[in-house]
């Protein structure tokens, strides 16, 4: 009972307590074994090198823009906007990279369990799958949501090194938890096409094939919409899952940002699709809501194989 590793030895304890039970299509739940679970995910996640990854991706992603910005003279950057250009580094990666980390991080958490044949050994422990599920899905979750605030914090350092004191930040930590929820959308997404497939490198295909087919169809509605004046054209645009992830951490800073920062958004390119915070909330919601439902319903139901080849 003492060997093993400190997962084997953390699930095999609550055995003794009696705390185990497996009956199918029932909601049970230890929160001790759920945080357990989720730090296992953490640490897989890390030995894979992903994070080192991630750390380095989002370095350069909130460094480059302010060098290139610091290069291109002090006549092509107005003074009122100085103080507001952590905004870039905020804003800018929204819709592409956060959203691409999601998918990188999610889409690999169930199926790379399947492919090595691990997803048996962790359900043969005393846990129940509701605990699995939710273990797992909370350990990826989690370091999505250190990547995110790492990317504020860096483009706050990286703003102010380069550009001096920045202003309106007490806006932030809100603007930093609508992007962790928006986030929700395509992370739930590719974490039911992993285990929906079961196959990594299938998962990360699919799930980015998903995003960018959103963000190519958003972009074309939004140009027809431009062009037509049809209505419905931009009804299926605002419907679309990149609109309500897009939009909402604009949504949520926009009133309290200054005319300075809020040109700096529009030199940028960056504009919220969606007018209503409600509804962008309600959206993300439920897409997230539907690939976690078919995700439980899945996994409850499928047999878990010894080893996907």
């Amino acid at each position: 009972m003492g060997s093993g590793t400190p997962l084997d030895r953390v699930l095999q304890g609550r055995t003794r307590r009696g705390v185990h039970r497996r009956h199918k299509g029932v909601w049970e739940l230890n929160i001790g074994k759920v945080r357990t679970l989720a730090f296992y995910e953490l640490q897989r996640t890390v030995a894979r090198k992903k994070v080192l990854a991630l750390v380095i991706l989002t370095i350069l992603v909130d460094t480059i823009p302010y060098y290139f910005l610091s290069t291109a003279g002090s006549s092509s950057i107005p003074l009122a906007a100085r103080p507001y250009l952590w905004v870039v580094g905020v804003f800018l990666p929204q819709a592409f990279f956060l959203q691409f980390i999601a998918l990188f991080i999610s889409a690999g958490s169930m199926s790379e369990e399947y492919e090595q044949g691990t997803a048996e050994i962790l359900l043969s422990k005393p846990v129940s799958r509701d605990e699995y599920f939710l273990g797992k899905f909370s350990g990826g979750f989690s370091l999505l949501t250190l990547v995110v605030v790492l990317n504020a914090v860096l483009s706050v350092a990286s703003s102010t090194l380069t550009f001096g004191p920045q202003l309106s930040l007490e806006i932030l930590p809100s603007v930093v938890i609508s992007q962790v929820f928006s986030a929700l959308v395509f992370f739930c997404a590719a974490f039911m096409i992993g285990e929906l497939v079961r196959r990594s490198s299938l998962a990360y295909i699919i799930a980015s094939a998903v995003f960018f087919t959103s963000q190519i169809a958003g972009i074309i509605l939004g140009a027809i919409f431009r062009l037509t004046g049809n209505e419905f054209d931009h009804l299926l645009d605002l419907y679309l899952p990149t609109s309500p992830v897009n939009s909402l951490p604009l949504l949520v800073a926009r009133p309290s940002l200054p005319s300075g920062a809020t040109s700096v958004l529009q030199l940028g390119g960056i504009n919220a699709i969606e007018s209503s915070v409600v509804f962008s909330i309600g959206l993300i919601a439920v897409y997230a809501i539907v690939s976690l439902v078919i995700t439980r319903v899945y996994f409850g139901w499928a047999d878990v194989a010894k080893k996907v080849s």
